[in-house]
């Protein structure tokens, strides 16, 4: 497999419209979502943090509030990329779900699936909701990714980008969506549970395509492609958000394995194409649909915590 060492949204009431960054595979409408007025004391704090602590709060022995974490970036940030074409302003923090140690032997891997072993939780195990607010504090309009690279049990996602010529670089697709911030302003949202369940699909799916003999093969630099398609071009219309699972996409669906490992975490981050002070809070409902994938909260069991492997498309810069 090609492994690297680490480095959808509902929307509200329409003010503003949102523009998300699209894939020339992939191309699709740019959804509407709300943006109101940021007072800059609210948000002051937050753009000093560069860690977080996930505190949940159980309304039942299945459903927890995980949260808050919070997230921020400042106008003094040096570049995360930078070459003569692109700059890139990024900060990141890895969430965490409470997410069970398992105990004993998994069993073997289901047959066409990419996985070592059996994985311990899958998304028919768990119902995950985000809830996040952006806020920009500057006198000036800013455009701003909100960033989601998604972790199972096997992998962490580091997308990295894409360096296509010397005129071009591309960012590599988590899933990301992308908000044109007014002056002072923030954006509010959610990502549904059947956002963060396509999520988990689309990181099983691209773990699939990279672990194939023809991606693999691609990888080593004789020019083979996987369909016609260089495996990178393919990670990037499975992982672009205005692609479904369900939508039947040639070269989405045939990736789909018959079962998908549900997500254990993700990183949050946060990026924009010039120096600005940005900030971020999100909270995560989690629910246990088996009853037993989960730590309870205030428990002091022992979590799966970050995969052992990350994942990135081939040739990547990270």
């Amino acid at each position: 497999m090609l492994w690297h060492v680490r480095r959808n949204v509902t929307t509200p009431e329409v003010d503003t419209p949102v523009m998300l960054r699209t894939s020339s595979v992939f191309p699709g409408p740019r959804p509407p979502i709300h943006v109101g007025a940021c007072p800059r004391a609210l948000v002051l704090a937050t753009l000093v943090v560069v860690g977080a602590t996930v505190v949940s709060c159980s309304k039942s022995s299945g459903y927890q509030i995980a949260g808050p974490v919070d997230l921020g970036m400042t106008s003094t940030m040096t570049a995360y990329y930078s070459d003569q074409n692109t700059t890139l302003y990024e900060a990141q923090i890895p969430v965490p779900l409470p997410v069970k140690k398992p105990t004993g032997t998994q069993g073997a891997a289901p047959a066409n699936t990419p996985y070592p072993n059996a994985p311990w939780i899958t998304t028919a195990d768990e119902s995950l909701e985000v809830h996040y607010t952006i806020s920009n504090i500057d006198n000036q309009q800013h455009p701003v990714w909100l960033l989601i690279d998604p972790w199972n049990e096997f992998v962490r996602w580091n997308p990295g980008v894409t360096v296509v010529d010397d005129e071009q670089t591309t960012p590599n697709y988590g899933y990301d969506l992308q908000f044109i911030l007014p002056a002072m302003s923030r954006v509010q949202g959610t990502i549904t549970t059947d956002d963060m369940q396509e999520i988990a699909i689309k990181l099983a799916s691209v773990e699939n395509l990279l672990g194939s003999a023809q991606a693999m093969q691609a990888a080593m630099g004789d020019g083979g492609t996987v369909d016609g398609y260089d495996p990178t071009s393919i990670a990037n219309n499975i992982f672009n958000p205005q692609n479904r699972s369900n939508s039947g996409d040639a070269l989405y669906t045939p990736w789909i394995p018959p079962v998908i490992a549900g997500l254990t975490g993700f990183d949050l981050g946060i990026r924009t194409s010039e120096q600005a002070n940005i900030a971020i809070e999100i909270t995560i409902d989690v629910q246990d649909l088996n009853g037993d994938r989960f730590v309870p909260a205030d428990s002091t069991q022992a979590q799966i915590g970050v995969p052992p492997m990350t994942l990135s498309p081939p040739g990547a810069k990270l």
